[in-house]
């Protein structure tokens, strides 16, 4: 099973993220949003940041999740690629990413993503797989 997959989307971009269970599910897109900005491979995990999210929904707190991560590079320059969920449900996750901090030299910046969004967002189980759709905005 693919972790996640880029789909077309007008003048944003869609991404598709599975998981066998909702960590795997957040992880994933973790990792999704880090390889849209930059080349995961040139992160080196010299800072851990505790994350604590609560949401009304599971949609809701998928794109808090991506967008605390936008909020995180915007204001503190700051790469993930590390992403260890300790605990999650529908409506709260805690976890810690790892990562460090933007530099020129070795990140190469394939594009920036402004924010994620609610447009046609769908999280889902079907059968033994959880299912996420988001867009993001560039």
């Amino acid at each position: 099973m693919e972790n996640f997959r880029f789909i077309d989307h007008t003048g944003d971009l869609g991404v598709e993220v599975f998981g066998e269970n909702l960590s795997a599910l957040f992880q994933h897109a973790g990792e999704a949003f880090t390889e849209i900005i930059t080349d995961a491979e040139t992160i080196v995990t010299r800072e851990s940041i505790p994350v604590s999210l609560k949401a009304e929904q599971i949609e809701d707190l998928l794109v808090r999740w991506l967008n605390e991560f936008v909020f995180l590079f915007d204001t503190k320059g700051l790469l993930f690629r590390v992403f260890n969920i300790a605990s999650i449900d529908d409506r709260h996750i805690e976890a810690t990413v790892q990562g460090e901090p933007y530099d020129e030299r070795r990140h190469p910046i394939k594009t920036t993503v402004k924010s994620a969004t609610y447009h046609q967002l769908e999280v889902v189980r079907e059968g033994e797989i959880w299912k996420a759709r988001i867009i993001l905005d560039l």
